[in-house]
């Protein structure tokens, strides 16, 4: 059995280091295996995307404040041309794409990202699934990444 010759110092950072790799792993994990809501129940935040202004920019519009800014015009139409396109915001990216015939917009920050997929019914927004994705994922990670980390240890110390 060899034992470990280096400093403690080095055996530390070593650990730290395997610790964030683990986090980084368990968290993409955690955000790629992330649940898909199939409630028909539209968060009013929920950033439906939309054809603004005169040259056909996109924005994002909450789905809570959508009637209210169809009243006072500040969109042209929710039919979408192209199959894809982003759009930078106050808070984060909005980025849509066409998948099956359905709306894929996805908004994201440092913070979070929710991805909600719609289809249009006579103008408005039909809610297929979401999914909503927070820091949470993030705080998994790290638990996750814990006890991974406990785990390597003591089997090595078990051996």
């Amino acid at each position: 059995m060899s034992q470990d010759k280096r400093g403690f110092f080095a055996q530390v950072f070593l650990a730290l280091m395997i610790f964030c790799g683990l986090v980084w792993i368990w968290t993409v994990a955690f955000i790629v295996g992330w649940p898909w809501e199939k409630s028909g129940d539209w968060q009013p935040e929920f950033r439906v995307v939309a054809v603004c202004g005169d040259k056909g920019d996109f924005c994002g519009i909450p789905y809570g404040e959508l009637e209210d800014a169809r009243a006072k015009g500040l969109f042209k139409t929710l039919d979408l041309p192209g199959d894809a396109g982003e759009v930078m915001e106050e808070r984060g990216w909005l980025q849509w794409k066409r998948v099956n015939g359905l709306i894929e917009a996805k908004a994201s920050s440092w913070h979070f990202q929710t991805t909600i997929r719609y289809k249009l019914e006579d103008g408005k927004p039909v809610l297929v699934e979401y999914q909503d994705v927070s820091a949470r994922a993030f705080y998994f990670g790290i638990a996750a990444a814990l006890l991974s980390l406990l785990g390597i240890y003591f089997r090595k110390f078990r051996r």
